[in-house]
């Protein structure tokens, strides 16, 4: 981690016009996030965030009773805030074709905004008697579900303003978080004491997990649910509730919030220890070090394309960065950039000893070309046997693997034996023959010493 003074971008509105000074800001930083802006115009904290679905703009709601839209390209809010709640704003969301934002406040208070027009809809939704958490729609966009610490979880008509599924969903504790399943089938919600799981078409209860859980999401393959509790993280089957993975993510009670990247390679959370946090969903190690914040971080998003997030924090504004590749994404990039191998029936590919039309090389990472050997061009091909024996799935075929243990082990052999030989100034000749069928027979001549 690395502190220094840099000039961030300060974006103020005055209805339409907008002026940008610049503020010098101590920030801690991290070399891995890159891109770091902070874009400022809330008069208090910045409780929650989220993409609007194929676009580069980001929503805001804060305590100040406003939600703002910001247009990531340019950090310029995008006309006026948005102003109709009378209490704080707690929770804002988008709905998946892009068309609606609906807010929740701290008297309980909804609204459903139309993004095209920026007013809302002539539409009541009467039914919580308490400070509104956690709002999501459902990914057909027809309703949505917020969560609310009067115990209940409600599930709405974007319309109507109707509460569906026969009333609220009452719960034994405070409902902090609510989260939909991918395919809109399932709905959970996070409680002091609970995560409770139902069908999002009956509301009928389906699991119920004795575990306290002030943030809850679906992963985007609905096979799991990632909670946030005090410190740690956990991830659990969506289906038998059993816990995967426990870790912790933050210091002792200071969670607030979590995401996980549209993609489902990452897991991003913030905290009243003022820093958010980034860890791969796959190794769940933490990615780069924590980005610390001037006061607690509050909410988070990721952007629909995983390549940027954007928090908002107690000092009133929102800062975003560009997300780093995970370790498990690297090498899944190398894994791509390998050419698939020929299939065992293929026997040994066409000319793999033709010095002239081998196996063409790949540009380096400097655009400097790489001149082709006999002994460079069996290396690569032994790296990638044994990179593609290591990512096998979990069960190969047992001829395959035979294969490429035999070609691996016997171009292995002839470099070590290469590597006993002196310099002999000549490379050596390596023919390959037809034999019947897809067989192929290689030779290796080596020269003479004088």
């Amino acid at each position: 981690m690395t502190s220094q003074i840099h000039e961030d971008k300060e974006v103020s509105s005055l209805g339409d016009v907008f002026t940008e000074s610049s503020s010098t800001t101590p920030t801690t930083y991290d070399p891995l996030f890159k891109g770091s802006a902070l874009f400022k115009g809330h008069r208090s904290e910045v409780m929650d965030a989220t993409f609007i679905p194929g676009t580069r703009l980001l929503v805001t709601c804060s305590t100040d009773k406003s939600i703002r839209v910001w247009d990531f390209d340019t950090g310029k809010q995008v006309g006026e805030p948005l102003l109709g709640h009378d209490h704080g704003v707690c929770a804002v969301a988008a709905s998946s074709n892009g068309r609606w934002i609906v807010s929740g406040a701290k008297n309980g208070g909804i609204l459903v905004w139309e993004i095209a027009t920026k007013k809302t809809l002539p539409v009541s939704f009467k039914g919580h008697e308490g400070s509104v958490w956690s709002i999501v729609f459902a990914p057909n966009g027809e309703t949505f579900a917020s969560a609310s610490n009067d115990l209940t979880v409600c599930v709405w008509k974007r319309e109507t303003g109707e509460i569906v599924l026969g009333g609220p969903l009452k719960l034994d504790n405070a409902a902090f978080s609510v989260s939909y399943s991918p395919d809109g089938t399932k709905l959970a919600a996070g409680t002091e004491t609970h995560i409770f799981i139902w069908s999002a078409e009956t509301g009928e209860k389906l699991l119920k997990i004795e575990q306290r859980a002030w943030r809850v999401a679906f992963t985007p393959d609905g096979l799991r649910l990632v909670s946030g509790n005090f410190k740690d993280i956990r991830i659990s089957d969506a289906t038998t509730g059993d816990i995967i993975k426990r870790f912790d993510a933050h210091t002792a009670n200071s969670l607030f919030s979590l995401a996980i990247a549209p993609n489902g390679t990452k897991i991003a959370t913030t905290s009243y220890d003022k820093t958010m946090r980034l860890f791969d969903l796959t190794t769940f190690e933490l990615i780069g070090e924590p980005l610390e914040h001037p006061g607690a971080a509050l909410g988070v998003a990721f952007s629909e394309d995983s390549q940027l997030i954007a928090t908002g924090c107690f000092d009133n504004h929102v800062r975003s960065w560009t997300v780093p590749l995970s370790e498990s994404e690297r090498e899944l990039q190398q894994q791509e950039t390998i050419s698939d191998l020929p299939s065992p029936d293929d026997g040994l590919p066409p000319r793999f000893g033709d010095v002239d039309t081998n196996f063409p090389l790949r540009p380096s990472n400097h655009g400097v070309p790489q001149r082709s050997t006999p002994r460079s061009r069996i290396r690569g091909l032994v790296n990638r046997l044994s990179f593609r024996r290591q990512s096998q799935q979990a069960h190969p075929s047992a001829a395959r693997l035979h294969h490429l243990n035999k070609v691996a082990q016997f171009l292995q052999q002839h470099l070590a034996f290469r590597r006993s030989l002196p310099s002999l100034g000549q490379p050596p000749v390596i023919n390959v023959t037809a034999g019947r069928g897809t067989e192929r027979v290689i030779s290796v001549s080596v020269p003479e010493g004088p």
